[in-house]
């Protein structure tokens, strides 16, 4: 693909462009969550509007100086304060983060403050070990319980600055830092230096989640049998997350790529700049920022989900174009619905995009599916190391298909061409390979950086009896027992830990059980001593790898 120069901005925002932008957030009434939206263009904002309801306890409407919970959108402000430490002369990014933090452990390979800011240090993410560990979703979880786990973990995802791997964690250790070497906390080190600078004063780090805000919205997700449940984060964790903000004060921030004002020229370039692999080859990441191509265009970005709280920002720099979509609900993509905007606006100005986002109306026809022919265990077609099953279980209750995705579950709607709309993602596409008999045997994912595709697993050649894996097993980087206990009728197996539901398990091969629970696919690769009896296993799921469980 090739990339548009940069050019002088050819778009406006007319009357006529302004009734189209509405018209996609037409399903967004005064009985509904819903989204606040700005364009950005110049350091200004083009347009902003607000969709939907803040809170539909009190009838309170979505206006562009609500105040969103914008979660992972927070990691490029933490970035910028390590910048900002890193200009003062207080730190370097290439110090090693125990310098910083020697209560972590020293693993076999060195982790710098850089190998944090770009995703590359191997450090396992933090909520897949608390969820682990048995918290629930809705449980009170500060810095302090999330750096306790990371502490105790002895072992690395994989050699630093091999590969890139999401980690909160990450970023969770980066507000760490913040606070030794400025001695004040990321909420206040973020005001001095970013906030109060820019003007953006309904903007802060929300380190206290019993702390009044006023002008914030609740956040929703969809109740069993029709209405919206509250669904708000319950954790003082900051630095990965917990940015509260507005469609208006975020323009500000915005401005500054295009006009520095809180630093300089060189430190926004760097933050855009992408990381090196030590193989050379570059990332698709900055200093808190995404990297990419699209439709002709340099795009920079970054999503955020949590709860009932979901939120985009991306910007075109060769077209002076930006844009903030936040949302209250969790059914909502903010990403597809950005970019449908974009097209709006900048019309001619984007090329054709390959893997163009999936229409998120409810206009497309839908037709019906057996869902049992989905339902089973599919595995990558080329899988990276210890890549977790995807697994496809079907609802009874609710005749819904359930699918895993990061921490969350989701059902999944059919179009008429085959394809899933991933709802509570961020602009999944699906397809499917069905064989004569009407069962599914291939699904492919699109995600926006990245496409896969799973085959259905056969497990009539497994030659172990499932039964056989049945016991307890403890982790003592988690600190922490699971049971694999088999149902006397059925023949099951399933996975039973404190404060949570059983989970089904399944057998992948003769070594290697696969788990689809609705936090994530897990994979458990097995080993045996003499009398081939299992005696540890080997966790893996998508941002915890190799986590070690020893038989009782």
């Amino acid at each position: 693909m090739t990339i548009t120069p940069p050019t002088s901005p050819r778009w406006t925002v007319s009357d006529s462009t302004r009734a189209s932008i509405d018209a996609v957030f037409a399903g967004f009434t005064n009985t509904t969550p819903g989204v606040a939206m700005a364009i950005y263009r110049g350091g200004e904002i083009a347009y902003a509007n607000g969709y939907g309801m803040s809170n539909l306890e009190h009838n309170v409407p979505i206006t562009p100086s609500s105040i969103f919970h914008v979660a992972s959108i927070s990691k490029q402000f933490t970035a910028m304060c390590i910048a900002l430490l890193q200009d003062d002369g207080l730190l370097d990014v290439d110090d090693p983060v125990q310098k910083y933090i020697p209560e972590l452990p020293t693993y076999e390979y060195p982790i710098t403050i850089r190998h944090l800011i770009h995703h590359a240090s191997g450090i396992r993410d933090h909520w897949m070990l608390l969820d682990l560990s048995g918290w629930r979703e809705d449980d009170l979880v500060t810095m302090a319980d999330c750096y306790d786990l990371v502490r105790r973990q002895q072992e690395l995802n994989f050699t630093p600055n091999d590969r890139f791997m999401y980690s909160n964690a990450g970023y969770m250790l980066l507000a760490m830092i913040v606070e030794k070497v400025s001695g004040k906390s990321l909420r206040e080190f973020a005001h001095e230096r970013i906030f109060a600078p820019l003007g953006m004063t309904r903007t802060h780090f929300h380190d206290d989640h019993s702390e009044i805000v006023p002008g914030r919205t609740q956040a929703y997700k969809p109740r069993t049998g029709g209405g919206y449940r509250v669904s708000i984060p319950q954790f003082d964790v900051v630095g990965t997350t917990s940015l509260q903000t507005t469609v208006e004060d975020f323009a500000k921030w915005n401005a500054i790529f295009e006009s520095p004002t809180i630093c300089s020229a060189e430190m926004l370039a760097q933050a855009q700049t992408p990381g090196t692999f030590n193989s050379g080859e570059p990332m698709a990441y900055g200093w808190g920022l995404f990297l990419e191509e699209w439709c002709g265009q340099r795009r920079v970005w970054h999503s955020g989900s949590n709860h009932g709280y979901r939120a985009y920002y991306f910007r075109l720099p060769n077209l002076d174009f930006g844009i903030t979509v936040f949302a209250n609900l969790s059914t909502v993509a903010p990403d597809q619905l950005a970019a449908r905007v974009a097209r709006i606006v900048l019309g001619d100005l984007l090329q054709e995009d390959s893997d163009a986002e999936i229409s998120t109306t409810e206009h497309s026809d839908i037709v019906m599916v057996d869902p049992a022919a989905m339902v089973g265990v599919y595995l990558a077609d080329n899988p990276t190391d210890n890549e977790p099953p995807l697994h496809v279980q079907l609802d009874e209750e609710d005749s819904e298909l359930i699918m895993p995705f990061g921490r969350e579950s989701v059902s999944l709607p059919l179009a008429d061409d085959g394809r899933f709309q991933l709802w509570s993602g961020f602009g999944s596409c699906w397809a499917m390979e069905i064989d004569d008999s009407g069962i599914v045997q291939k699904i492919c994912v699109q995600l926006p950086a990245t496409r896969e595709t799973y085959s259905r697993l056969d497990t009539s050649s497994a030659r172990r009896n499932i039964t056989s894996f049945a016991g307890t097993y403890y982790a003592p980087e988690l600190d922490i027992s699971i049971q694999l206990v088999e149902d006397a009728t059925s023949g099951r197996l399933s996975w039973r830990q404190r404060k949570q539901e059983d989970r089904s398990v399944v057998l992948l091969d003769t070594n290697t059980l696969g788990m689809g629970s609705l936090d994530a696919s897990i994979r458990l690769e097995f080993s045996f001593d003499e009398n081939d009896m299992p005696t540890e296993f080997r966790f893996s799921a998508d941002r915890v790898k190799n986590l070690l469980f020893v038989r009782q």
